[in-house]
């Protein structure tokens, strides 16, 4: 299990919030990620510094079904228009290149976070092996890397809040800690950011997301 050494749990710069939307409808048997968010949150400035953000073509099921459209609002004509994941794919080491996030020095100063454990457990190690990413992956297939670590705000919220069986979704976070959804529930981007002001709000309540336990894939 992949686990972050003592000087990542003193304190981390970076939090990396990704929020994938895939296919989805009772006709698709292979989901594929259609939208790729991520913003760059700096923990101690309180910041976005960086925001990645791309629509994908599906090429297993390239055309979306209603259900897919009305969950996520994104449309066949915006998939139509994006490139497939593979070149996707290959800005996204670009973007984590330019801040330099993929040096070996730089891994324990970030981690991803997510919504549950479903994007980067499931998702991207699907997506990977289905376009037979030569990036991402090691011999064996596993994810690498940065990818193979992450903390489950969910996780977070439920230690914070005190609620041990409490069963959560974002849109439960929020209403608990009084907020308003901004945007629209299930478009990537907009749940990123609200994920963001959930991290933000944990952390004006005391949460220090150095101290988080993370997943693994």
């Amino acid at each position: 299990m992949a686990t972050l050494n003592d000087s990542a749990k003193k304190s981390l710069k970076y939090l990396l919030i990704l929020d994938f939307e895939a296919t989805c409808g009772d006709a698709v048997r292979q989901m594929e990620i259609i939208e790729f968010p991520t913003l760059l949150y700096n923990i101690k400035e309180d910041k976005v510094e960086a925001t990645f953000h791309e629509y994908v073509r599906p090429v297993v099921h390239p055309t979306l079904t209603r259900f897919c459209t009305e969950l996520t609002g994104i449309t066949q004509e915006t998939v139509d228009e994006a490139d497939a994941f593979p070149d996707v794919w290959k800005r996204y080491k670009e973007f984590l290149e330019a801040h330099e996030l993929l040096q070996p020095d730089a891994l324990d100063t970030y981690t991803f976070l997510t919504c549950g454990d479903w994007d980067l457990k499931t998702m991207l190690p699907r997506q990977l092996r289905l376009v037979e990413a030569d990036y991402g992956l090691d011999e064996s297939g596993n994810v690498v890397a940065p990818f193979d670590r992450w903390v489950n705000v969910k996780n977070s919220f439920r230690k914070q809040i005190g609620l041990r069986r409490y069963n959560v979704d974002m849109t439960g976070m929020l209403t608990r800690l009084k907020l308003d959804l901004v945007g629209r529930h299930h478009s990537g981007i907009d749940d990123c950011k609200n994920i963001l002001r959930i991290v933000q709000k944990l952390r004006e309540e005391g949460w220090d997301p150095s101290t988080a336990i993370p997943a693994a894939a």
